[in-house]
């Protein structure tokens, strides 16, 4: 069969092959296209997940400083001082900030 695939005047066998060549030149492309696609999925939800813990720790930490501190101040302190202490640490609002290192 390839004998007459060969001596076919209709068939121009390196027309052939070099169609052949860019066919699967574009295979590769769509699938390094379709690979990072996937790896950027990836990372967009490593990404958010991670902010919603980030998030979370952010609450904690501000309710350990609003809650804790205060109440550990007032055990510590007297008078004015720990009047004083409470008032300045309940109107000064803590706000972590926590960068996320997953650019998105």
């Amino acid at each position: 069969m390839y004998d007459t695939f060969m001596n076919n005047p209709y068939l121009n066998p390196g027309l052939l092959n070099e169609q052949f060549t860019e066919a699967m030149k574009a295979q590769e492309r769509y699938a390094i296209q379709e690979i990072l696609r996937a790896k950027k999925l990836s990372i967009e939800m490593q990404r958010n997940s991670l902010d919603k813990k980030l998030d979370a720790k952010k609450e904690e930490m501000k309710k350990f400083a609003s809650q804790t501190i205060v109440s550990n101040f007032k055990e510590g302190l007297t008078g004015k001082a720990a009047e004083a202490a409470e008032t300045n640490l309940k109107l000064s609002k803590f706000q972590p900030s926590f960068n996320n290192p997953i650019k998105g």
